[in-house]
């Protein structure tokens, strides 16, 4: 056995000689049991200097290394607990171009804590992907990890992070080359809503919190404190060593009954588009200079231009696209309905809904340099023949869409069948036919029509069910022919 330091509540002396940020070998440390200590207490005070990558890991670990065969252990009880090292480890940004090619995955704040984490990580490296996008805040409004944000921690939305240590996460995911993208959900909020309800949009009816669906979850993206609040929160992030920090629902709501929202400004005198984007300015502005590339996730629709979309949901892209590094277009095929842009049934019809898609986008870029990585379907939802075929169509819609990579999004976190399509997309990358031909259905005859649905976001809400619950999809159906439909992943 190595040297053993003596530990003593929670306070660690060790010779100096020692004191390195990595020891050169395992070392135990003993510590003596205090009344009502739990070994899951005992994990989380060591979990810092640990190897371990998740407290129930570290728990199992200190079992086994003292011969415990369950959770039982007694006051004054000496464990001894395998350390890693002296002192926490710091997770520093890697800078990345603007053009970076990001080939990832979205992994929720469940996941995030488990040891699944690992083996989708390892999984994903092993087919050249090298990117994951982490819930930094979700559409709960809880927060991932400890914050120090103060109006975070005087709602509870850190009260319980699924991430106790987030340095010793992003220096883990930086060792295997992965670039780490942090996805915060502005302005979707219920937690804030519900424990500032002056934050929240208000009803001109009622004159107290409106609602989308019967429920107060939406903050006001005009209100100072609420842009603050998510500004604060993405800073804090980037000082905690992301790569890249990735707005989500920046934008109005689409549900519910929009005539009835409050935002406390002069509609006419004051466009939303106006709102998001003087938002996406100073978080840029703010961003920029800590290092990390600033994205935004916009619905798929957005690249029509429509006059009424960019009104209810404030989310103009040839202004947006001026103060982010890369616009992330959810282009999930099934959340297209039908007829769509001469598609009977966009949902089984990837590549053309995807190549669209894109060329709607490329064309509002034009020469910008700004990176176009879009967000493509990795769930079974809205077609009749989810499977590998499926997603390598997709694949190939990008690759001749000349897109600067892609992000696979399943809320469940359940990548099994795309796992297969990149196996084959990679031993097949040398082979530009593929041998994969789109099923194509052109609508000729009768009108087609003018607006399409395209669907938020899903957010694993339940983590014991593991069931995946969806934002509201796109906008509202009054004259805009966007439906206030609900999904399921």
């Amino acid at each position: 056995m190595g040297f053993s330091g003596i530990v003593m509540g929670t306070l660690i002396f060790l010779p100096s000689a020692i004191f390195a940020k990595d020891f050169e070998k395992n070392v135990d440390l003993q510590h003596r049991v205090s009344p009502g200590e739990s070994l899951s207490e005992i994990a989380q005070h060591y979990f810092s200097l640990a190897s371990a990558q998740t407290l129930k890991e570290l728990v199992q670990t200190i079992r086994e290394r003292n011969g415990l065969t369950g959770s039982v252990i007694h006051p004054n009880q000496e464990l001894l607990i395998p350390v890693v090292r002296s002192s926490p480890v710091v997770a520093r940004t890697v800078p990345k171009a603007r053009g970076f090619e990001a080939r990832g995955i979205y992994i929720n704040r469940f996941t995030m804590a488990s040891q699944k984490m690992t083996r989708l990580m390892n999984r994903l490296i092993s087919l050249d992907g090298n990117t994951v996008v982490l819930d930094g805040k979700d559409m709960s409004g809880r927060l991932s990890f400890p914050s120090r944000v103060d109006l975070a921690r005087a709602i509870g939305a850190d009260a319980r992070p699924m991430v106790r240590d987030p340095a010793k996460l992003f220096h883990a995911l930086h060792q295997k080359d992965i670039h780490i993208c942090v996805r915060l959900v502005l302005f979707h909020d219920p937690l804030l809503a519900q424990e500032r309800p002056d934050l929240a949009i208000q009803s001109l009816t009622t004159g107290g919190p409106w609602a989308e669906d019967g429920e107060p979850n939406w903050v006001n993206p005009f209100r100072p404190l609420v842009q603050r609040y998510n500004l604060d929160i993405a800073k804090e992030l980037a000082s905690m060593g992301v790569d890249e920090i990735q707005f989500d629902y920046i934008r109005f709501p689409t549900g519910g009954n929009p005539g009835d929202a409050d935002y406390g400004f002069d509609r006419c005198g004051t466009p939303k588009h106006r709102v998001i984007t003087e938002f996406l300015a100073t978080a840029h502005r703010e961003l920029a200079p800590l290092g990390v590339l600033v994205s935004i996730d916009v619905f798929g629709v957005m690249g029509w231009e429509r006059p009424e979309d960019i009104r209810m949901t404030g989310q103009k892209i040839d202004e947006l696209v001026q103060h982010c590094d890369v616009i992330s277009p959810m282009i999930y095929p099934s959340h297209f309905y039908g007829p769509f842009e001469n598609m009977a049934h966009p949902g089984d019809q990837p590549f053309l809904c995807i190549s669209e898609s894109c060329r709607k986008f490329a064309n509002i870029l034009g020469n910008r340099e700004i990176t176009l990585r879009p967000w493509i379907q990795a769930f079974p939802f809205g077609t009749s023949r989810f499977d590998e075929a499926y997603v390598l169509e997709e694949l190939r819609a990008l690759r001749e869409s000349h897109v600067s990579g892609w992000l696979l999004w399943s809320a469940g976190n359940a990548y099994h069948v795309s796992w297969k399509a990149l196996a084959h997309w990679n031993g097949m990358a040398s082979n530009r036919g593929l041998g994969v031909r789109p099923e194509v259905s052109i609508v000729k005859d009768g009108p087609v029509s003018p607006v399409g649905c395209e669907g938020s976001h899903i957010q694993l809400e339940e983590m014991s069910s593991l069931i995946a619950n969806e934002d509201s999809v796109s906008v509202k159906a009054q004259g805009l022919g966007l439906p206030d439909v609900k999904r399921k992943d």
